[in-house]
Formats: structure tokens, sequence, C-alpha cells
């Protein structure tokens, strides 16, 4: 499990070999390193409770119903927001490319015989 400081480093590291790092990005990469961490912490009491999507709910008046579990619908909404943040970012190919930057194209054997 990365704590927020390193998740700081790497998203940091990541945005200056782009060439898209500024200081006022400073804040937004800290959140998104929190959420990372909170991430991390919730996948670990999950695999705790043995990963499992489903639990069983009793309620008040006995009946035994099946929820989703709460470590799997945080795990969702925790991606979810990771992923907002990481495109605010520019640290999708498809926001990156909307932010000017340049990727290297990866080439596989097929492109030697289609040219």
């Amino acid at each position: 499990m990365a704590s927020k400081k390193k998740y700081i480093e790497q998203f940091t590291e990541v945005m200056r070999s782009l060439q898209t790092y500024r200081p006022e990005f400073d804040y937004t990469i800290d959140v998104l390193a929190s959420i990372c961490e909170l991430r991390d912490k919730n996948l670990t009491q999950w695999r705790k409770a043995g990963l499992e999507m489903v639990t069983e709910y009793t309620n008040k008046a006995g009946a035994t119903n099946i929820s989703k579990s709460p470590f799997f619908l945080n795990n969702l909404q925790f991606n979810e927001q990771i992923l907002k943040y990481v495109k605010a970012l520019g640290l999708t190919p498809s926001d990156a490319s909307k932010l000017g930057v340049e990727l290297a194209e990866e080439k596989d054997d097929l492109d030697d015989y289609v040219m």
C-alpha cells in the first residue's frame, strides 16, 4: 500500500515527464493522492473481510436480505473519483492530447506489413 506522499511523488513525476506539471496542480495532486490512499485502505479492509461483493443483512423485522458489500461500493466510488482527478490532470491519453502532449505511439509487428 503506497502512502499519500508516494502517490504525490508518482503523479508529479509522471506530469513532469509529460511536461504538464505546474505548481498550480499541487492541490489537485494532493486530493488525488488522498483518495488513492483511502482506496488502498478500503481494499486492505475488504481483503480482510474476504473480498465478498455481497453481504447478508438482517433488518429489524428479522428478514435477511442480500446487499452489496460496503467495501465494494466504496471501491467503486473511489475509482470514479480517481478517474475524474486523473482526467483533470491530463493523465489519460485523450486528456493529454487535449493539452497538446505528444504521446509515443506503440508499434507492433502488423505496422511493418501494413506500411
